[in-house]
């Protein structure tokens, strides 16, 4: 059984809001309840670093604010931290289990802190984060993402980036070029105006209706691009090739 608290906690252009969530030995099972918000008016960038638990990012084309509202999930014996802070025109958010206290470390016992982020959609996003599923709605920036674990939606975005360990992954409706290095999971491109670059270790990938040209360096699993301006397949390990409505090149290696 958690027990839960609420509370509220406001950042402002020159001042952020950090959160230690701490406790002593007698462990009790807590839900807390946090909201932290930053002016956002005079920035241009979020950096982000998540643990365990999931998060969803949602870009607002009329908000000037960053707001984050967090479910925690945690014991009084364990140290959590929760912070929003700003740095010239950077905003970095933190959100980790597992902190350091002098020489011991909390290892956290399957406690999570899940996320929703409201943020202007005209910021850049970087990304950091551990595990647990992540979806990011609506931003028209970069976006740059390392994921360990878990699964990632992508919709909408300038230039996209990503480093994904394991999980399936789906990004679509980007503006300009995509990069990703894939280690394990499904993985699926769709409705882009860039150029596409996939690494990809193992999983089925498929890429639909991208404008620039799509480059493949694969694995294993199968492969199917349906509609692209080109086609370069450096090496197609173990799987099926499927390709059409390819309009320009097409170079299997």
């Amino acid at each position: 059984m958690y027990r839960t608290f609420s509370a509220i906690a406001m950042a402002t252009l020159l001042s952020g809001c950090i959160v230690h969530i701490g406790g002593n030995t007698n462990s009790e099972d807590t839900h807390i309840e946090r909201e932290l918000v930053l002016n956002a008016s005079q920035l241009s960038t979020l950096i982000a670093e998540t643990g365990a638990g999931s998060l969803k990012i949602i870009g607002s084309d009329s908000s000037d604010k960053i707001t984050v509202n967090a479910d925690i999930y945690t014991s009084e014996d364990l140290n959590y931290e929760l912070s929003l802070t700003q740095s010239g025109d950077t905003a970095k958010l933190v959100a980790i289990h597992d902190i350091q206290d002098g020489l011991r470390i909390h290892i956290n016992q399957g406690h999570s802190i899940d996320l929703v982020i409201t943020m202007p959609s005209k910021l850049a996003l970087e990304l950091d984060d551990s595990s647990g599923d992540v979806t990011i709605n609506g931003l028209s920036n970069t976006i740059k993402v390392d994921d360990s674990s878990g699964d990632l939606t992508i919709d909408g975005g300038k230039s996209v980036y990503v480093d994904d360990s394991s999980g399936s992954l789906y990004i679509s409706n980007i503006q300009g070029d995509i990069e990703i290095d894939d280690g394990s999971g499904d993985t699926q491109v769709e409705n882009t105006k860039g150029a596409v670059t996939i690494e990809d270790g193992s999983g089925d990938l498929l890429v639909r209706n991208v404008t620039g040209t799509v480059k493949v360096d694969d694995g294993s699993g199968d492969i199917t691009v349906n509609g692209a301006g080109g086609l370069i397949v450096e090496d197609d390990g173990s799987g099926d090739l499927n390709i059409d409505n390819v309009k320009g090149e097409v170079k299997i290696d």
